[in-house]
C-alpha cells in the first residue's frame, strides 16, 4: 500500500489540519499526554534547544471522563502551553501552531479530549503520526523518521542523532528502531524495588526470546520508538487501542521490515507509580508493591517455556518435509501447547500456500508472531511450567545464560 493511498483511506481526519502550514522542519517528534503538567514543561525546556524540529503534541483524556480532575488539569496544561509559546496560527479552535523557540521549531498542538475510552492512547499516537506522515508526504518535514515518546520521559542530548544510525541501513529495509531505556529511581523503596523487579522482568522476557532465536526479540515501549513514515502506512498506523498499541504495530511492522535495537542514544523512563492506563510501568510498580513479600510473590516466566519455544523454533522450518505437528509428539507439553494456540491449522495454510521450505518458514513466522509467541508461554506456564519467583529463578543461572544478562542489563 502506497503512502498516498494510506493517508487517503486509513489516516485520521486530523492530516487536513497541516494543509496551510508553510514552514518546513527537519526533523518531528510525536507526543500524546494525559495529565502530565508534572512533567511536560521539563521536555518541552529540552526540546527548546532544538533546530528545524516540530513537536506534535496531542494533548487528551478518555471520553468517560472517568478522572475529573486529570482532565481539568490536562486543560489547564493547554492553556499554559498557549501563554507560554507565542501563537504562530490558528488553524482550528482546537489545533493551533505555536512558536517553540527562533530557531525553526515548533509546536503543533492539539487538544483532543474525550476520546473514546477503547481507543485511548493509541488514537492519540496515530492521530500524531499521522500527520506527521502527511508532512513529510508534502516535503514538510525533510527526515523520513517519525520519533515517538511519551510527556515523562527525559531526553539525552544526541536523542535526535538516533535515526543517523538507520539512514545508513544497507538494504534500507528497517522499518523501526527501538532506542535504548533505562527507568529513573523512585524516590520511595517500596516502590524502587518494585521497580527493579519489573525492569528485570522486563528484560528477562526479551533476553530469553533472544536465546530462542526468535525474531520477535525486542522492548514494545512506544516512548522509545522510531518509525519510518513509510513502513509505518504499510502497517495502516498505529492500533487505535488503550494501551498495547505499541506492541501491536511492531508485531506488524517486523512482518515487512527490520526492527532495529539501538544501543545509544539512552532515554530515561519514569520510575513513578500510576493508575492512569491498565498496564505498564507504573500500574506494574502499583501491583508489585502491594504483594505481601515481594521477592517471594512477584513471578517470573519459568526458564523451561523458553527452552519448549527454542525447540519449537528450531524445528519450525522442518515441518516443509515432515507436514504434521505430530512429529513433535516427542515434546508432548510442547505439542499440546502448540495444538492449545491452533498450530496445526496455521501449518495446514502455510504449506498449502508455500513453493519452498524459505516460503514456509516466512508463512509460519508471521503467524507465530510476539502474539502468538506469548499465547505459546502463557499454554505452557499453565499447563505445566508455573512462574517462579527471583529466588528459585536464581537456580537456573547456570543452565539458561540469559537470566545473567536480564541482570546485566538491569545492573547497567
Amino acid at each position: 500500500m502506497s503512502i498516498g493511498k494510506y493517508l487517503q483511506h486509513y489516516a485520521e481526519g486530523e492530516i487536513k489540519f497541516v494543509a496551510t502550514l508553510t514552514y518546513q522542519w527537519q526533523q518531528v517528534i510525536c507526543i500524546p499526554a494525559f495529565d502530565e503538567a508534572d512533567t511536560l514543561p521539563a521536555l518541552l525546556n529540552t526540546l527548546s534547544t532544538e533546530h528545524d524540529l516540530l513537536v506534535i503534541l496531542v494533548l487528551n483524556s478518555p471520553a468517560s471522563n472517568k478522572y475529573p480532575a486529570a482532565l481539568e488539569r490536562t486543560q489547564k496544561l493547554g492553556e499554559l502551553i498557549k501563554q507560554r509559546f507565542p501563537s504562530q496560527q490558528t488553524i482550528t479552535e482546537n489545533c493551533q501552531l505555536l512558536q517553540l523557540n527562533k530557531s525553526r521549531s515548533h509546536i503543533l498542538l492539539l487538544e483532543k479530549y474525550f476520546i473514546p475510552d477503547k481507543e485511548g492512547v493509541g488514537l492519540a499516537r496515530k492521530i500524531a503520526c499521522d500527520i506527521a506522515c502527511q508532512l513529510i508526504h508534502d516535503n514538510k518535514v525533510l527526515s523520513p523518521w517519525i520519533y515517538n515518546t511519551d510527556a515523562d520521559v527525559t531526553l539525552p542530548t544526541d536523542y535526535f542523532s538516533a535515526h543517523q544510525q538507520l539512514d545508513n541501513d544497507s538494504d534500507n529495509k528497517s522499518a523501526a528502531a527501538l532506542l535504548a531505556f533505562k527507568h529513573e529511581a523512585n524516590p520511595q523503596d517500596k516502590f524502587q524495588h518494585s521497580l527493579q523487579l519489573y525492569e528485570y522482568s522486563l528484560y528477562y522476557y526479551v533476553e530469553a526470546l533472544k536465546w530462542a532465536d526468535s525474531p520477535y526479540a525486542f522492548h514494545t515501549i512506544g516512548s522509545t520508538l522510531l518509525l519510518h513514515y513509510n513502513y509505518y502506512a504499510l502497517a495502516r498506523g498505529f492500533p487505535k487501542r488503550a494501551a498495547g498499541e505499541d506492541f501491536y504495530l511492531l508485531n506488524k511492522l517486523k512482518k515487512i521490515g527490520n526492527i532495529q535495537s539501538l544501543t545509544t542514544p539512552v532515554i530515561t523512563l519514569s520510575g513513578r507509580s500510576s493508575t492512569r492506563v491498565p498496564f505498564g510501568t507504573g500500574p506494574a510498580i502499583n501491583k508489585i508493591s502491594e504483594l505481601n513479600v515481594p521477592d517471594d510473590d512477584y513471578l517470573f516466566y519459568h526458564p523451561d517455556c523458553f527452552l519448549h519455544l527454542k525447540n519449537w523454533l528450531t524445528l519450525m522450518p522442518h515441518l516443509w518435509q515432515t507436514k504434521a505437528l505430530k512429529s513433535l509428539a516427542e515434546d508432548e507439553l510442547l505439542f499440546n501447547s502448540l495444538i492449545n494456540i491452533g498450530a496445526e491449522s496455521a501449518i495446514t495454510h502455510a504449506l498449502k500456500n508455500s513453493k519452498s521450505q524459505a516460503s514456509f518458514t516466512k508463512h509460519m513466522h508471521n503467524w507465530f508472531d510476539a502474539f502468538r509467541t506469548l499465547k505459546l508461554v502463557h499454554s505452557l506456564r499453565d499447563m505445566q511450567l508455573k512462574s517462579i519467583n527471583l529466588k528459585r529463578l536464581q537456580n537456573y543461572k547456570t543452565a539458561f545464560p540469559f537470566i545473567l544478562k536480564a541482570e546485566y542489563k538491569v545492573s547497567e
